[in-house]
């Protein structure tokens, strides 16, 4: 009998642990420190390149918000092929978001998304912080790019960009 309080007692003592530590573990959650939406209009051309690439390039404007970028103009360029990733859209862009007092943030992206007959598209992938002028002169950083595009209006596409950014200046 005192065996099995014994094992009752050490249960217990071990669910509380176990149940302190993923608390802690909750509480030290990452949180990053570049959380942006841009919403943004799209032109499509033909890339010259109909072999190799067999797809377009594409430059964008619209805006941007979140942290650390508040409220920005956001362009980008980018080319996105269809004969580089076999069943793939394989894109490879980069983009400015430009706040009203000056201060840019540039980055560049790489995103895949599946060719498909739907007119909607969900690339993703990965963003670099490339630099930057006024408070971001001397930042670097990395993180996850997601993106929706509606084939079929290019006047509503979007992108989020969460991860890191580290001022080094």
């Amino acid at each position: 009998m005192a065996a099995g309080a014994v094992l009752i007692a050490g249960g217990t003592t071990g669910v509380t642990f176990a149940a302190e530590t993923g608390h802690t573990a909750a509480a030290a959650a990452y949180l990053p420190t570049v959380d942006i939406t841009s919403n943004f209009a799209v032109v499509a051309t033909t890339h010259p390149d109909t072999v190799g690439c067999n797809g377009y390039n594409v430059t964008g404007t619209g805006t941007s918000t979140g942290k650390p970028v508040t409220s920005a103009t956001w362009t980008q360029q980018e080319v996105v092929c269809t004969a580089t990733l076999p069943g793939k859209y394989d894109i490879k862009g980069t983009a400015t978001m430009t706040e009203a007092d000056g201060d840019k943030l540039v980055i560049s992206y790489s995103l895949t998304a599946p060719l498909t007959s739907d007119t909607m598209v969900y690339p993703s992938g990965t963003f670099k912080i490339l630099n930057g002028a006024g408070s971001y002169a001397f930042v670097s950083g990395s993180g996850k790019m997601t993106a929706r595009v509606n084939l079929l209006d290019h006047g509503h596409v979007s992108s989020t960009l969460l991860g890191d950014i580290q001022y080094t200046g």
